[in-house]
């Protein structure tokens, strides 16, 4: 689904030092859902919070040892 949402110039703000700042980042986005639109709904009150992503670092593998 797509949705629009309006946004206060201090959440804007965070989204972009989030692009601007983290390699990788994701945003949790809750509302309540407002009126229908062609392809989708406008999102109202809405909450958003960013996070940066970071990566998960690989386990090292564990070589066998000979029995």
């Amino acid at each position: 689904q797509i949705f629009s949402v309006t946004v206060k110039p201090k959440v804007f703000k965070k989204l972009e030092d989030a692009q601007a700042n983290y390699p990788q980042w994701v945003a949790a986005i809750a509302g309540k859902m407002g009126e229908a639109t062609e392809s989708g709904f406008v999102l109202l009150e809405p909450n958003i919070q960013v996070f940066e992503k970071k990566p998960k670092e690989a386990k090292p593998t564990e070589e066998a040892s000979p029995n």
